[in-house]
């Protein structure tokens, strides 16, 4: 069988990280007799009109009674009322609105940064927002740093502040009601020190030559890949060893999806002790080196990402959200240490978890890794509608289980990553590169595209994941942490962390090579 081959180049990441949904009869009222509202409470008017008639007459007496009454009778009659009511209703709604206390805020993080204080709470239902306040001192005067309207913001970041110096804060929640306020009770005062902060480190120490790197641990460990050695399609990972998230200082930093787009090679990361942003790291595709940070709105675990020539897609959980390539090349143009994404343009729900992502022939492919079965890979059509986009599901593919990565080249050859588990004494053990061919264009009645027979199988290391093509190369990203562990089980070479490539070229699966990246 003749195919055409495709050079591949795989991405392993080793380091080491400091902390791990019929009618009724209805009485007539006169519009007169209602009072409209003016509020929560409803207060009801008394009307002398509605008293009971009082007689203006006397009685009848027949003339010549046996006994003849007194001109006065003894007693008032106890049927008359008052004159006036012995409790006068109020004209006007009472002072404020009856309001229950809300619930006071748990503070979940505070950090400090360079100038700069951040502070995470959990979300409180059913307040009208959050009032954060600061002192430069536990017991001091605290001054109104930020007044939140609404209950969703769950960050904020206090800036403009003094370095290497300790702040004091605290906050409420609060609720709102025809225009009164009900303030919770304050939280507990909490402080952070504001630290100065290193920018992203470009990558740790790279190897000077081949000679060198044969020496280290992780080349030891994988002798059977001695032959493919070299630095020229090297990219060196940024942000390992410090990542400045927004002024804030990340030395716990996971590489975990990688994206060609446009000129640029992105890395996503997420910080494993959830203190920070995740991030995307964008290195130039022509000279492979670190141009600066992009800091997304939240901690996602971002998996997996893919371009489409317009967005950037990312996996978020079990939805998908996307951005515009703009910003990437706003982040560039800045010129600065980092850039942040304030908000993804739009969120979607599709019909599997997100694990796996990428874009082929006006497609956005999406699936899940499946551990135990086989599982579906969904391809979406992007259709845009007054500058947004919208998922319109199209096809469906059988993919199989345990699948952690997909990719396609420019001549529609499918490569797909397949990973479980650390190593070969591990139950269900796998870890390779398969290499398909699906007929894009012939979809069965069910709009099913079948990928076809396996062309190529290739063993990798343990935990392969994520995969791109860049060119003639495919890149595939490794678990950095679990890979570390099977390196040395210990700090790699001092503590700094490695990268690996492996390349196959055009011509041969057994002509390959392998990079280091640092």
């Amino acid at each position: 069988m003749k195919y055409q081959t495709k050079t591949l180049a795989w991405l392993l990441a080793g380091t080491l990280f400091l902390s791990a949904a019929g009618s009724s009869s209805v009485p007539n009222v006169k519009a007169a007799d209602i009072t409209p509202a003016t509020g929560a409470n409803i207060v009801l008017k008394a009307s002398p009109a509605t008293l009971p008639a009082i007689a203006a007459t006397t009685p009848a007496i027949s003339a010549s009674p046996s006994v003849s009454p007194s001109a006065t009778p003894g007693t008032t009659p106890s049927t008359i009322p008052s004159a006036s009511p012995s409790i006068t209703p109020s004209a006007t709604p009472s002072a404020s609105p009856l309001l229950t206390t809300p619930t006071t805020p748990v503070v979940s993080a505070i950090r400090g940064g360079s100038k700069r204080v951040k502070l995470y709470w959990n979300k409180i239902n059913g307040v009208s927002g959050y009032n954060i306040y600061y002192s430069t001192s536990p017991n001091g005067t605290y001054t109104l740093a930020k007044k939140i309207s609404g209950n969703s913001t769950v960050k904020y970041v206090k800036t403009g502040l003094n370095q290497k110096q300790t702040y004091y804060f605290k906050m409420t929640s609060y609720v709102t009601n025809n225009g009164y306020t009900t303030e919770s009770a304050f939280t507990k005062v909490l402080s952070a020190k504001t630290v100065s902060v290193s920018s992203t480190s470009k990558g740790a120490k790279k190897y000077a030559n081949k000679t060198k790197f044969k020496k280290s641990a992780a080349y030891k460990k994988y002798k059977a890949l001695s032959s493919y050695m070299t630095y020229s399609k090297s990219f060196a990972i940024p942000g390992l060893k410090n990542t400045n998230v927004a002024g804030f200082a990340s030395k716990t930093m996971i590489p975990k999806a990688i994206c060609q787009a446009g000129g640029y090679m992105l890395v996503s990361a997420y910080d494993s002790t959830k203190k920070d942003e995740s991030v995307i790291y964008i290195l130039n595709r022509a000279s492979h080196s670190y141009i600066t940070t992009l800091v997304l709105p939240n901690k996602a675990n971002v998996s997996c990402m893919a371009y489409d020539g317009k967005n950037i897609w990312i996996s978020k959980g079990d939805k998908v959200a996307y951005f515009p390539f703009s910003a990437i090349t706003k982040a560039v143009t800045s010129g600065g240490s980092y850039s942040t994404l304030n908000a993804y343009t739009r969120y979607f729900a599709v019909q599997t978890k997100v694990n796996i992502m990428t874009y082929y022939n006006n497609t956005l492919w999406i699936g899940a890794t499946n551990n135990t079965a086989s599982s579906k890979m969904y391809g979406y059509s992007i259709v845009t509608q007054n500058n947004l986009c919208y998922l319109t599901s199209k096809y469906t593919m059988a993919i199989p289980s345990r699948t952690t990565g997909v990719a396609f080249d420019k001549n529609g050859y499918m490569y797909m990553t397949v990973s479980y588990a650390t190593n070969s004494s591990k139950t269900n053990y796998i870890s390779k590169l398969y290499k398909f061919k699906p007929d894009l264009n012939a979809p069965n009645k069910s709009n099913q595209i079948l990928k076809g027979s396996k062309l190529k199988t290739l063993t990798l290391p343990p935990k392969a994941e994520n995969v791109c093509v860049y060119g003639s190369y495919l890149y595939n990203l490794f678990r950095k942490y679990v890979f570390f562990l099977q390196i040395s089980g210990r700090p790699c070479c001092g503590n700094k962390a490695f990268f690996f490539i492996e390349m196959i070229t055009k011509q041969s699966f057994s002509d390959r090579n392998f990079l280091i990246i640092p």
